[in-house]
């Protein structure tokens, strides 16, 4: 069915398309794009941050209170993540550590697994009893030993030398061998 190109319709819609070229409306749109984005990275949190580069496969490199993590995010808690290294694999504290992320062509991996919460981690390694190093940069300590027990607000890490408590907020990172 032919129609008439002067049909009120047919301008409006006509009038609608040139608007899609014209450079004003373009560049409101894109305006408007870059602040939507960056709306939207306002909303992120330190645990959105480090989900992306361990389902990206992104190897990071976190500054903690206690030294240099480098490796790949095997897991993301609420307020800790798990980076395996080299040698070694580390529970830190989000607000701990800042991240410097480098992008993997390789992919990553959804989230299994793992404690939501760095006191739920600590007490996984009461459970399975093995050999951890806790980092107190606050308290001047860096010590091993086996988690004896995780209570409300302090653990009893049991060391060669003897039985020592320390406050939870007082640990910013495990490392695990």
């Amino acid at each position: 069915m032919f129609r008439d190109p002067t049909h009120p319709e047919l301008t409006e819609l006509a009038a609608h398309l040139r608007a899609e070229f014209d450079p004003d409306v373009v560049e409101e749109r894109e305006i408007t794009e870059v602040e939507t984005e960056q709306g939207r990275r306002r909303h992120r949190s330190l645990e959105h941050v480090w989900s992306d580069a361990m389902h990206r496969g992104d190897l990071v490199t976190a500054k903690t209170t206690f030294g240099s993590v480098e490796g790949s995010v095997e897991y993301v808690g609420t307020d800790y993540t798990s980076v395996n290294g080299t040698h070694f694999t580390w529970d830190v504290r989000l607000d701990r550590a800042s991240v410097r992320v480098r992008r993997s062509v390789m992919g990553g991996h959804s989230v299994t697994g793992g404690s939501r919460t760095f006191k739920a981690r600590l007490a996984e390694y009461e459970a399975t009893d093995e050999e951890v190093t806790l980092f107190a940069p606050s308290l001047g300590l860096e010590i091993g030993g086996r988690l004896d027990v995780v209570a409300t607000d302090h653990l009893v890490l049991t060391t060669t030398d003897g039985d020592m408590t320390i406050p939870l907020a007082a640990i910013d990172g495990v490392r695990r061998y």
